[in-house]
Order: structure tokens, then sequence, then C-alpha cells
């Protein structure tokens, strides 16, 4: 439930973005705009997978070399994932350093206060 909540959220994000900030973000139409989310949802489960592996390989003692490398890899992991969407999905585009920080950002933090929300129920 909670990764369906975030993959709403990304979709919404990107749909404010576009609407609203349309010259800092354009996205060509409404099967664009479901493919973006879908795309930035497949890459962060993946991550979370990578991440929860490296966790339980801690035990073996390999993932106290891999685990600090990927929580670092999630810092920089959403602007990523902007740029390739960016780069390769046509009919989605980004302008500007600025706006990838800022989407970043509030991808970011409604993300966090979607798993919050989750957790108080």
């Amino acid at each position: 439930m909670r990764n369906l909540l975030n993959l709403l959220v990304t979709l919404i994000v990107f749909w404010i973005g576009s609407e609203y900030f349309n010259q800092y973000i354009s996205i060509a139409d409404t099967k664009t705009l479901i493919l973006a989310s879908i795309l930035m949802f497949v890459i962060s489960f993946l991550y979370s997978l990578m991440l929860a592996a490296s966790m339980l390989s801690i035990v073996v003692g390999i993932g106290c070399l891999t685990t600090p490398l990927l929580i670092l890899a999630s810092i920089i992991l959403t602007p990523i994932k902007l740029w390739l969407l960016d780069r390769y999905l046509s009919g989605f585009e980004v302008h500007g350093f600025w706006t990838y920080v800022v989407l970043s950002v509030v991808l970011s933090i409604f993300t966090t206060k979607v798993k919050s929300f989750k957790k108080e129920k």
C-alpha cells in the first residue's frame, strides 16, 4: 500500500510541476506523465531491494562496505533518476540544475510524509 501511495505522490508532484511550473518541467501528455511516475517508482523499488540486501549482508561482513555506499547513493539517486528520465523519456523535460534540486527535495519530502503517515495508522 505504501508503494502505491509513493507512486501516486510522484504522479501528483510531476503533474503539479508540469501544470504550474511549466517553464521548468514540461511533460508532453498524460501517457508520459504516467510512464515517468512508474519508472521513478520502479527505480526506487529496485534501489530499496538493494539496500535491504545490503543491510542483511552486514551479518556476513560484506554489508559494512556496501551499506554506506548505498546510503550515500540515496542522497544523489533522485536527481540522477530525474536526469535519466529527462534524457531517455521523450516528452519529459526538466530545465535547469536548480529544478533538479528543488524537484528532488519536493519528492523526498512528500514521499517521506507518506511513509510517516502510513506508520502513524
